[in-house]
């Protein structure tokens, strides 16, 4: 009976992540393809990391943007690095979570700050909107956590808002998406749904309305 109780122990203790390798998408604004954006897992040490690499074409713009986030044994972020590249400007950005706060520091502020956990929430989460990272590793997170509510980081604002997730949404399934897929439907701040395999915890589809935006898994 030892090595049944071993393994469920590891288990618990790892939880669900997808498996190490790239991950790209196909970048859409308004039904037109932008660009591409990657996310890359490996893992460090006992730490899961993602890598992005994302680059687009915006009204006449070359846009372009690289992150590391860093993951620890549960899933907690530990550290996020962010550097965007845009005609005229590009800022860099740093989060570090350290229990129930988190430090932010960015050349678009030039200041570091320091937030806290909103409240009845006991996870960061760190997503840069219009980027990858953040939302690839959410339905990971949200599986091993089991909650309906997270403190969200954007890290080029240093702000610390309310993320709110309805565990009963619904939503027509777009073509493409595979029928086994499951649905987690951000509702704020920021309304984003994401397609991903309960198997894998890969997302396939992420969509963001209001901006009508979507990333579509490209496979080999």
């Amino acid at each position: 009976m030892l090595l049944p109780v071993l393994l469920l122990a590891a288990a618990a203790a790892n939880p669900a992540f997808p498996a190490a390798g790239t991950y790209r998408y196909a970048a859409t604004l308004g039904g037109q393809r932008i660009g591409v954006w990657s996310a890359t897992v490996q893992d460090r040490s006992g730490d899961a990391e993602v890598d992005e690499n994302s680059s687009a074409m915006f009204a006449g713009m070359q846009l372009a943007a690289t992150a590391s986030l860093v993951l620890g044994a549960d899933l907690t972020p530990v550290r996020y690095e962010g550097s965007y590249h845009m005609p005229g400007q590009n800022p860099t950005v740093t989060v570090t979570v350290a229990g129930a706060s988190a430090t932010i520091s960015g050349t678009l502020t030039n200041t570091m700050q320091r937030v806290g956990l909103q409240p009845n929430t006991q996870h960061f989460v760190v997503v840069e909107p219009g980027l990858l990272a953040g939302l690839f590793v959410l339905p990971a997170q949200v599986n091993a956590w089991k909650v309906s509510a997270l403190t969200w980081i954007t890290p080029t604002s240093a702000q610390a808002q309310l993320l709110t997730i309805d565990p009963n949404a619904t939503a027509p399934r777009p073509n493409g998406v595979p029928r086994n897929d499951a649905l987690l439907s951000i509702v704020q701040p920021l309304a984003v749904t994401i397609w991903y395999d309960p198997a894998t915890l890969v997302p396939d589809q992420l969509i963001v309305p209001s901006q009508s935006a979507t990333l579509t898994r490209e496979r080999p």
